[in-house]
């Protein structure tokens, strides 16, 4: 049996934490392959979870100890952070023979290279170093010079089985839109609420439901916008929700005009839920979401696009329809359990290309 070392910056509940945890969960719904042992720079409220997913679990905030635990008894060693392939995987490939796997999401350095085409060396250096580099979308893939045949695109990975039996949206449903996210500028909430209160005279009983944690007081902010719209009651904010289900299952549109995104995993749960998404062309949303097919991608900013947008779903119940059920084919080959087996057989690729 494999034996596999997954090194992440910590336990915290954040995307690539959460995505990772949640390919560790599928593994264990398949026949045992692999022992999985982990190694954590922090902790987090993700602990118990990893505990209870991974074989063994190391936290270490020394970098003594963490050199220590890579240099271990592994056949093949997972990086899937950035900053902890900068700091370990020279130690890896200079001192052990496992087989090393750089996992390249939408970090800083992969953002800065889409959107900026600032190109940050060490990281295309740590990919020549590994014997494989996996890529989270093909977009991001095609912004680095990796050797041919060391590259492979797994998409992002979500949870997404349990919104696919979530009925589409029918004459029951309210007229509601409904955001799943953080609430930070960044997020561009702001537009949202004033593309809505364009459609509420044109919309019968058009509402707007924000689903996510305050962050910084927006939530202050969003409030006094949305009333000075004329908006208080038709704005409702619900703060952070653990499943999103329901949320979804009685919103006709999913919207996101976010000023910058990886792939969501919200976007992707709204999908699989058979809602047409209205998204902002920013990171790689256009990576899973077609313009014109799942849903509309429209500019940041550009308040009156969204508007019009969201106007064309909720007045066309038969597009809307369609384009939803497009969306729910398309989430379902990012679904955790697709992502986790394009994974494994990376991993099961590279094992013994160091044996002596």
């Amino acid at each position: 049996m494999i034996r596999a070392l997954h090194v992440v910056e910590s336990l915290a509940a954040g995307g690539i934490e959460t995505t990772f945890l949640n390919v560790l969960r599928a593994w264990r719904e398949t026949s045992p392959w692999a022992t999985h042992d982990v190694l954590a720079w922090a902790g987090g409220a993700l602990e118990d979870a990893y505990r209870i997913a991974a074989d063994a679990v190391t936290i270490a905030a020394a970098p003594e100890v963490q050199a220590a635990t890579v240099i271990g008894p592994y056949d093949v060693i997972y990086f899937t952070f950035e900053r902890c392939a900068h700091r370990l995987l020279p130690v890896a490939v200079s001192r052990s023979r496992a087989a090393v796997v750089y996992g390249k999401g939408y970090d800083m350095g992969g953002m800065f290279r889409l959107n900026d085409g600032f190109r940050w060396q060490p990281d295309e250096s740590m990919m020549w170093a590994a014997d494989h580099v996996t890529f989270t979308t093909g977009r991001l893939a095609a912004g680095f010079a990796v050797p041919a045949g060391r590259a492979t695109v797994l998409g992002k990975a979500a949870d997404v089985r349990r919104f696919a039996d979530l009925p589409p949206a029918d004459a029951s449903t309210p007229n509601r839109i409904v955001c799943v996210a953080n609430l930070h500028a960044r997020k561009r909430l702001g537009d949202l609420i004033r593309a809505v209160a364009r459609l509420r005279p044109e919309i019968d009983g058009l509402s707007l439901r924000l689903v996510g944690a305050d962050s910084g007081g927006e939530a202050d902010h969003l409030a006094a916008l949305a009333a000075s719209l004329g908006m208080a009651e038709a704005c409702e904010m619900v703060g952070r929700r653990v499943d999103v289900a329901d949320d979804l299952a009685a919103s006709r549109v999913f919207a996101l005009p976010s000023g910058c995104e990886g792939v969501p995993t919200a976007m992707l749960e709204a999908m699989a839920a058979a809602r047409p998404v209205v998204m902002t062309d920013v990171g790689h949303v256009t990576s899973v979401v077609t313009d014109g097919v799942e849903g509309y991608v429209v500019t940041a900013g550009d308040v009156e696009a969204l508007s019009d947008r969201l106007r064309t779903l909720l007045v066309d119940p038969a597009r809307a329809r369609r384009m939803g059920l497009d969306g729910r084919s398309r989430a379902a080959g990012h679904d955790v359990l697709a992502v986790a087996s394009r994974l494994r057989a990376v991993l099961e690729g590279v094992c013994g290309v160091h044996a002596a």
